[in-house]
């Protein structure tokens, strides 16, 4: 993974916040289905028993391997939808001044939660190439002005 640079503006500390806190990202809106949470959890799908969305974490009730129900909290992080949902909200910032805000949050959120390496990755990467593309984008729209 690529460094993650520091910003050091007076707007920063301000936006200094999560991806749900900011509201760029509401996973307790989303449906998270038993097969989504048995690939997460790295479970068979058969002893997922419910998922329970909340604001800031999924409840899952699984069968153990004695087949007891046995329900624990995990970060929203660690499924592929936070990707996914991650990535098109970095998507949908067609220029830099809604870009900007969203970059810093997305470096805050990397740098002080716990993501799976694969999951960071792909966002941080997504992140750089929208950056290099809105940039390239406005660069060639002053060149036409």
């Amino acid at each position: 993974m690529t460094k993650r640079r520091s910003q050091n503006t007076h707007n920063s500390r301000r936006n200094r916040q999560s991806l749900t806190a900011s509201g760029w990202l509401k996973p307790q809106c989303w449906q998270i289905s038993k097969k989504e949470a048995a690939e997460a959890l790295r479970m068979p799908v058969n002893r997922i028993v419910k998922v329970y969305p909340k604001q800031h974490q999924v409840i899952v009730v699984y069968l153990n391997l004695k087949g007891q129900k046995c329900s624990s909290f995990f970060s929203y992080r660690l499924f592929a939808r936070w990707q996914q949902e991650a990535i098109a909200a970095i998507a949908s910032c067609k220029n830099q001044q809604t870009l900007a805000p969203l970059e810093i949050i997305v470096q805050y959120d990397l740098e002080h939660f716990k993501y799976p390496v694969a999951i960071a990755d792909a966002i941080w990467e997504a992140l750089l190439n929208h950056i290099s593309r809105v940039t390239r984008e406005l660069r060639l729209s002053k060149q036409c002005a």
